[in-house]
């Protein structure tokens, strides 16, 4: 290979490289009252998210969602946005009246379930994740019940 086209292509390694693992699916800043009320995702998941920072959950074992380690079993939880609280740290804080992600902590027997949820599609859907760098990482689309 031509040594031009090998200086090209390094320098544009480190940016398909972002492309890559950013994947084609952006958060979105939204407000505490956007995230209450009914959520369903594609395989029976749902989440009922209230406006004083619990949840009931169901249905999270779906395939997708098992190495999550989530039960299937109905379970409850506090849900707060994510803020930066220093360089590289952020906490759930359920203060917070906006945010594009949401940290949820179980209770009971469901306490080992580690998913966080990312808002995406312009507020419009909710994406479980795993993983900070993946917002729809573990493929679960969660949309508002009518």
């Amino acid at each position: 290979m031509h040594r031009t086209a090998l200086r090209k292509l390094a320098a544009l390694a480190p940016f398909l490289l972002l492309t890559a693992c950013a994947g084609s699916q952006s958060t979105t800043k939204v407000t505490a009252d956007r995230i209450t009320g009914d959520w369903a995702g594609p395989h029976g998941e749902k989440f009922t998210f209230a406006a004083d920072r619990t949840f009931t959950a169901s249905g999270l074992d779906s395939k997708n969602l098992t190495d999550a380690l989530c039960t299937g079993k109905p379970s409850r939880g506090g849900w707060a946005f994510y803020v930066a609280e220093g360089r590289n740290t952020e906490i759930g804080e359920k203060a917070a009246k906006s945010g594009s992600w949401i940290g949820l902590a179980f209770h009971g027997a469901a306490e080992s379930c580690r998913i966080d949820l990312a808002v995406v599609d312009g507020g419009k859907a909710l994406c479980a994740t795993d993983d900070a760098d993946a917002p729809c990482g573990l493929d679960v689309k969660f949309t508002r019940e009518p």
